[in-house]
């Protein structure tokens, strides 16, 4: 299912933290399974995660208010669904499907530039319910790759916590006590574009639901 693929790329980074404003667009998984997200930050916490376009609507995750909302608009009509009920509906409360621990990062000694941003490679570990996994990943100390990172940990800390799953020992709290920011992890994940500066506030403002669904309450 695409939304547990991507929300499994969110959940790899997971870590409170402080940041400032901006933009940045990512992509997640290769070939027909590629997906293109838009992550929007403001400096009072609150993150939004704009969703790929589909047949059924557009769509984007709100985190505020210390809750993280799906937001739905399907031919004009707007659903607005608490994500802690939707998981609460999905699976069994705390349920380690996506649940990923850090093992180690390795710098290799290579380079690479990703979006127009220097990174050094790092061969990195970690263990999830299939068994240790492993992959290349690109890392840059640049402060503006940095804030991105820290909004997304955010934003995947209020998701783990609405999906009733654990933070401890994640790939995000190595980066922060490393003062690094994720540009690639191999082939499922990479950073497009990152744009600092203001946002649009208005996009951090949850919208009233015009269309309800039952199964999800008011």
């Amino acid at each position: 299912m695409k939304m547990y693929r991507i929300l499994g790329a969110v959940l790899l980074l997971s870590a409170p933290s402080v940041f400032a404003a901006g933009v940045a667009t990512l992509a997640t998984g290769s070939g027909q399974n590629s997906e293109t997200m838009v992550l929007e930050y403001d400096d009072q916490g609150h993150a939004r995660m704009n969703m790929p376009k589909s047949q059924e609507g557009a769509g984007y995750m709100l985190n505020r208010d210390g809750k993280v909302w799906m937001v739905m608009n399907m031919q004009g009509q707007v659903m607005v669904m608490d994500m802690a009920r939707m998981a609460a509906m999905a699976a069994p409360s705390g349920d380690d499907a996506m649940q990923q621990e850090f093992i180690s990062a390795k710098p290799t000694g290579e380079k690479e530039r990703v979006a127009g941003f220097e990174g050094s490679v790092y061969e990195m570990k970690w263990k999830d319910r299939k068994g240790i996994q492993s992959a290349k990943v690109v890392l840059s100390k640049d402060p503006v790759v940095v804030e991105y990172s820290n909004a997304w940990m955010q934003f995947a800390e209020k998701m783990a916590k609405s999906m009733g799953q654990k933070t401890e020992n994640s790939i995000g709290r190595y980066l922060k006590k490393e003062g690094l920011g994720m540009l690639k992890m191999g082939d499922d994940f990479k950073v497009v574009s990152i744009q600092p500066g203001k946002v649009n506030a208005q996009d951090f403002v949850l919208p009233k639901a015009t269309m309800q669904m039952p199964m999800f309450g008011g």
